[in-house]
């Protein structure tokens, strides 16, 4: 298992083979351990329970820093990614309760936190996390994964085997889990354009332990109990801007912000920094400059390194905007022009890395950044993934914002709103069709499904197969209601956020590089940016004012007050069409239970020539090539 694993950690490696009926355990070495043990394949007592660990390691370098890691008295055992930014301050904290640290790893902190504080102590951590502890006292297994689902966990339980990992490609290793496809996840994928199932994954019987969620599973009866530790709350109200308090409001976010990036640059090893051009990646590169300035940032270095992606094609490369960046900040600025040549090359190993098929080649624009990150010397990358999230960046939300000024019969508000759309990426004309098609939605349901169904079919999807499972279309309509906030509190946990950062995950683990994103995970700063009104979060017009406001004197004028919105776009429209008799060779029978094939190839140069059936195209590709890579 952990073979398939070894790019996640290519530092260390170690085993815990234990018996915990007998209350024994053994610490194993693998190929790659870096310390003195006896090797797994010498092994030759009982066990009825293993850990296996690989380490990327980012503080405390030392052996000391190995895992599976035990607690002094041996009672306690721990595997664990990610990092715990306040680790310090909860390891002066367990000093001053008597505890004595062997090292100075933020792993040894999570282990004495669950000695002293027991399973609360996760409500104690900012971070990122996924961890499993072994108590021995208690005969448990104890595990959890951070609020908002930075780190991936994984596992498979049959009420006799229970399995867990990091990736799913780790727990198909083990020859008694039958690969399967999950027919609800791909109708999910194919019709909704969801990428990311709720627990159980594109493979049948393999569940992800979702976000703010902690698990205990008894060793004795083989009982596993899963439950949810953190809610994200927010504001309700609906107010009036009143300037003095959206002063106060800015002045706190911006401190939340410049100790949100200043915590995440602690380490040991290199840390550089994506950079798109766009606002949120762009505050990141500008916040760690100063503090470079200011000799605060000794794990970037003299100078700061930064990676983008470049295009050819004009609309959609941000260079311009990235370079304005570069000049201001004087950092050393690292380049990639992925094309579809390229795209062509890495295809079969992005998707296997990414595990499931995913939603757009985007993803290919940030693997590839991935990539020059690691030919560059850097092993942690910050980026600004989940700054749309937070701040309401997204060009949907104007559509929800101005559903809840109607609902609040702010009319006022409305009327300014709407003579400030020009501050806006989004056309007026396009807002009031989106609003109309929202509240046709309610009144209408069936006639949404109706319309979803003949475009699916006219696409390629076989009618049997969207008639089978049509009745998950009911999961498209719990966001229609939502105000601002709760939307994108919904959003923080689910679809949008929780996607990218698995598909960031597996993209900088794939290139041993630790991604930290302090828009995403930082406690501190969320839940105070949740809990400002959502009248406070699109203004005059601006999205994102929250955050544009907090970066006056960080950001460059054209930067903060940009109205564009680009995101990590790729021209895949043209990819796909230079590499299309390439790309068909994927389309075989063995897709023949949801797409119609024959119908596809038939129609293939035709259907790449047309750049607004390049999702649904893409999508079947990428489930094609998926396929093939698991042999499913």
């Amino acid at each position: 298992m952990t073979n398939t694993l070894k790019n996640r950690g290519p530092d260390d490696e170690g085993f815990l083979a234990v018996n915990f009926r007998e209350k024994t355990s053994y610490s194993l070495a693998g190929d790659d351990t870096k310390i003195s043990l006896p090797h797994i394949s010498k092994l030759q007592k009982e066990a009825t329970l293993y850990f296996g660990h690989r380490r990327l390691s980012i503080i405390d370098l030392s052996v000391a820093g190995h895992q599976p890691m035990s607690s002094r008295d041996g009672s306690l055992w721990i595997i664990y990614n990610g990092e715990i930014y306040n680790y310090c301050e909860l390891r002066d904290e367990l000093i001053q309760l008597g505890y004595g640290f062997k090292s100075a790893t933020d792993t040894e902190v999570v282990l004495a936190a669950y000695e002293f504080w027991g399973k609360d102590c996760v409500n104690k951590f900012n971070g990122m996390w996924s961890f499993v502890i072994y108590d021995s006292n208690k005969s448990i297994l104890f595990g959890s994964r951070d609020r908002f689902g930075v780190k991936p966990f994984y596992y498979y339980f049959d009420n006799t085997l229970f399995v867990f990992a990091s990736e799913i490609k780790a727990i198909l290793q083990i020859p008694t889990i039958k690969k399967q496809a999950n027919d609800k996840a791909i109708f999910d994928y194919l019709v909704l354009q969801l990428d990311d199932p709720a627990e159980e994954s594109m493979f049948k019987n393999i569940f992800e332990l979702l976000p703010s969620h902690c698990f205990e599973f008894s060793l004795n009866d083989k009982q596993l109990k899963i439950w949810k530790y953190y809610d994200l709350s927010w504001n309700h109200k609906w107010e009036n801007v009143n300037q003095p308090q959206m002063e106060e409001y800015v002045q706190n976010i911006g401190s939340l912000i410049k100790n949100a990036v200043q915590l995440r640059l602690q380490s040991d090893v290199p840390v550089g920094t994506c950079l798109s051009g766009g606002i949120d990646s762009s505050s990141i590169v500008s916040v760690i400059n100063k503090f470079r300035l200011d000799g605060k940032a000794p794990s970037i270095g003299l100078v700061q390194k930064t990676f983008t992606a470049c295009y050819e094609n004009l609309e959609i490369d941000e260079r311009k905007w990235a370079q304005i960046i570069i000049q201001k900040s004087n950092t050393s600025w690292h380049r990639v022009f992925p094309d579809a040549k390229s795209l062509l090359h890495d295809l079969e190993d992005m998707i296997y890395t990414q595990d499931v098929p995913f939603g757009s080649t985007s993803i290919y624009a940030q693997y590839r950044v991935m990539k020059l990150a690691k030919e560059n010397g850097i092993k942690v990358l910050l980026d600004g993934q989940g700054g749309d999230e937070l701040f309401a960046g997204y060009t949907a939300y104007y559509r929800i914002f101005f559903a809840e000024i109607i609902a609040q019969s702010d009319f006022h508000r409305l009327i300014t709103e709407m003579s400030n759309l020009k501050n806006s990426p989004i056309k007026p004309i396009s807002l009031l069709s989106s609003l109309f098609r929202m509240y046709a939605s309610k009144i209408f349901p069936n006639c949404g499904r109706k319309t979803l169904f003949h475009q699916n079919v006219l696409r390629g999807i076989q009618p049997t197969f969207f008639k089978k499972h049509n009745e998950r279309l009911n999961t498209l309509k719990e966001f229609l209601s939502a105000s601002l906030n709760q939307n994108l509190a919904k959003l923080m946990f689910s679809a949008s956020l929780k996607q990218l950062l698995r598909y960031e995950d597996r993209n900088s683990m794939r290139f041993s590089i630790e991604a930290r994103t302090p828009f995403a995970d930082d406690v501190n700063l969320i839940e105070y940016v949740f809990n400002v009104p959502s009248s406070y979060k699109i203004y005059n017009g601006w999205s994102k004012y929250l955050l544009r406001m907090a970066m006056a004197g960080f950001l460059p004028e054209e930067i903060r007050w940009r109205k564009d919105k680009i995101g990590f776009a790729t021209p895949e429209h043209n990819w796909l069409y230079s590499i299309k008799n390439e790309l068909s060779y994927y389309i075989t029978d063995n897709l023949n239970d949801y797409i119609d094939t024959k119908t596809i190839l038939s129609n293939w140069d035709r259907i790449l020539d047309q750049q607004k059936s390049c999702d649904i195209t893409w999508r079947i590709i990428n489930l094609a090539i998926w396929k093939k890579i698991w042999n499913i």
